[in-house]
């Protein structure tokens, strides 16, 4: 898998939590980027990117998704850990 297909592959997980509004936190975390004045591609760059570290922290430890680590990570948006 090339890397655009996994970055488009993560944009898509985005969109998708923006559409199902679950996580709660990824909407309130695109409003806040937009509001400080992020481009809305920027904002959804930087949400694709937490859920990348997410996804490979999972894979990594053979553990499932977690909520509260996720929204943490989104919190400190624009920096990324």
């Amino acid at each position: 898998m090339n890397d655009k297909t996994v970055k488009d592959a993560f944009m898509e997980v985005v969109v998708n939590q923006l559409e199902t509004g679950d996580p709660p936190e990824t909407k309130a975390t695109l409003d806040r980027l937009l509001a400080a004045g992020h481009s809305r591609g920027e904002a959804m760059q930087l949400i694709a990117a937490v859920a990348r570290n997410e996804m490979q922290a999972m894979m990594a430890m053979a553990r499932q998704f977690d909520n509260a680590r996720y929204a943490q990570l989104l919190a400190k948006l624009p920096e990324i850990d």
